[in-house]
């Protein structure tokens, strides 16, 4: 196949004519010497000429299309910018700007040139927005601050702007940043700051409060404990029933008061163990054996295809039931409360179940209207001035919380005059009794009750309590029920008093001069390698105080005021 020749080139006679009629027109000093090669030397010369000219003319043409692209691409990122950018002139009238400030300063573009910016700044920073331009206007360097424009709707925008003059001082450059939802976030942080520290104020003063009185409690309810024991005349008995119920029901406000705060506070942690819902009827119905009114039977039913065991948290649902069995029967004259449970997942999945739990009571019901408030804080369904019956208004609330925490939810069915029922649905896993308990062992060097002393009856026990009250109302609570109680003033007084196997329990107070109860009580064991069972004693009764003392060194916890059968019941568990 034959090859094309470039055409630039095709036609040598036409050039070869030109070279000569320029040879002619300037011929050579030695005219013989215009031989044909010089002739064509001259054609190749103008040849690349040529090609140099063509290869030029690309390249501007190629520069030119370059230059049109950059602005265009130019032109595309200044009008799709999210930044408002504006061209003032030195008086501050707006002679150019891109769609984002036409956008910012709400109004269409075309009607916004050749206006005086400053008319778009609210009243409120038009005069901070003045000093910002006149500072602009005065200076080569970058300027800065934050305005807020005027819009036709009722959402005014918040920007900061950067401004800059001109070389030539004949116009400035602004760029405007809508920061208006920047702005908003940094005031949520900042009412969650407050909030926070708000809460923070609030437990601590709860804190405070709860541990001042239960100082004084811890001496009242030792007392009546005291009194229970005494025989007393049937005025006298008539006294202390009174005192003790107006004692118990102080008590009650405080810890629904501190229940409250710490479920606010997001404090709550669930606590599953393994247990039955039929023995925790059972005692249910043994603990408000003595308190229920004469004319009222209280019974209770448990579905029997509950699994034996079901592993849940237990002192939560108990708390639950106990509110709510409290409530019937306050508000229950004659008839009956029905405390009863309910399998609602026969066929379980995944081993779980869900349980329903109900009190039934023929009391005095609640009208339709007034129903939305009972899970309400602090409300009552009775008129604040015609208040019959007593109460914080903060039980239901708190067993809607505790609730919803167990993954539940709880309800009511109610008959005006004839009665309600107060009901709640809990999720349980089912274990078998050998699946989710861990038993506390005793390690050698720990404290322990020693085995002679595991039958004893009555304990020597060493009593670190700075507070005279204090002392004498639980050494009387103590002696009481036969034991042996040697007192200490503070923490060291306990550590220079201890001597081994003289005392079988030591209950120390957490917070002490001198001091204080987790100093002296880590002293005692690096002291001593044997010791008996050190419990912490304090009037702080917050969601995980008992947990965190027991980290710090006890090995058990009591929150005063206690009484005979917490005490007992704290025995027990200590022994087993």
């Amino acid at each position: 196949m034959k090859k094309q020749s470039d055409p630039r080139f095709s036609d040598k006679t036409k050039l070869r004519k030109k070279a000569e009629e320029q040879l002619k027109k300037k011929p050579f000093k030695n005219q013989s010497l215009a031989s044909e090669t010089d002739i064509l030397q001259s054609i190749h010369e103008l040849q690349v000429h040529q090609i140099e000219l063509e290869m030029q003319n690309e390249e501007l043409m190629r520069a030119k299309e370059s230059a049109e692209l950059a602005e265009r691409k130019y032109t595309e990122l200044y009008e799709s910018a999210p930044s408002g950018y504006l061209t003032l002139s030195k008086e501050g009238d707006i002679l150019e700007l891109n769609n984002s400030a036409a956008r910012m300063l709400d109004k269409e573009r075309s009607k916004l040139i050749n206006n005086r910016f400053a008319l778009f700044i609210s009243e409120e920073t038009k005069e901070l927005f003045a000093h910002f331009f006149d500072r602009v206007l005065k200076s080569h360097k970058k300027e800065s601050c934050e305005a807020v424009l005027k819009t036709s709707g009722n959402n005014p925008v918040q920007i900061n702007i950067d401004g800059i003059n001109s070389k030539d001082k004949e116009f400035c450059l602004l760029t405007m940043v809508d920061i208006t939802k920047s702005k908003e976030a940094e005031k949520s942080m900042f009412q969650l700051k407050v909030a926070h520290e708000a809460i923070e104020f609030k437990q601590n003063f709860l804190a405070n409060i709860s541990h001042e009185m239960r100082t004084p409690l811890t001496g009242i309810l030792g007392m009546i404990d005291i009194f229970e024991q005494t025989e007393l005349t049937q005025t006298q008995q008539e006294y202390f029933e009174t005192l003790k119920h107006s004692s118990e029901n102080l008590r009650e406000i405080i810890n629904q008061v501190l229940d409250y705060s710490k479920i606010e506070a997001g404090k709550v942690k669930l606590k599953p163990t393994l247990f039955s819902i039929k023995g925790l009827l059972s005692e249910t119905k043994k603990l408000y054996k003595g308190s229920v009114k004469p004319g009222i039977n209280f019974s209770t039913r448990t579905d029997p295809k509950i699994p034996a065991s079901i592993y849940a948290d237990e002192n939560r649902i108990r708390q639950v039931i106990h509110n709510l069995v409290s409530n019937a029967l306050k508000f229950t004259k004659k008839g009956s409360v029905v405390l009863s449970s309910q399998l609602l997942s026969p066929k379980p999945v995944s081993k779980q179940v869900m349980i329903k739990i109900a009190v039934t009571d023929t009391g005095i019901g609640i009208p339709v209207g007034l129903r939305d408030k009972l899970f309400v804080p602090f409300s009552q369904i009775d008129d604040k001035d015609t208040r019959k019956y007593e109460g914080t208004g903060l039980g239901l609330s708190i067993c809607k919380e505790l609730v919803i925490l167990l993954g539940g939810e709880i309800g009511v069915i109610s008959e005006y005059h004839k009665g309600s029922t107060f009901w709640f649905v809990f999720p349980a896993l089912i274990k078998s009794e050998t699946q989710g308990i861990t038993k506390t062992v005793n390690q050698p060097g720990k404290s322990s009750l020693n085995n002679k002393n595991n039958h004893k009856q009555h304990l020597n026990i060493l009593f670190a309590e700075d507070k005279d009250v204090n002392q004498k109302v639980i050494s009387l609570l103590l002696t009481s029920m036969g034991h042996m109680v040697t007192i200490a003033n503070n923490g060291k007084q306990a550590l220079n008093i201890y001597k081994p196997d003289k005392f079988d329990l030591i209950l120390m107070d957490i917070q002490m001069p001198v001091m204080d109860g987790i100093t002296a009580t880590k002293k005692l064991k690096e002291k001593f390698e044997h010791l008996p069972p050190i419990v912490g004693l304090s009037a702080n009764a917050f969601e995980g105080d008992r947990e965190k003392y027991m980290i710090l060194g006890m090995d058990e916890y009591l929150t005063k005021p206690f009484n005979i059968e917490e005490f007992i019941k704290l025995m027990t568990k200590i022994r087993n």
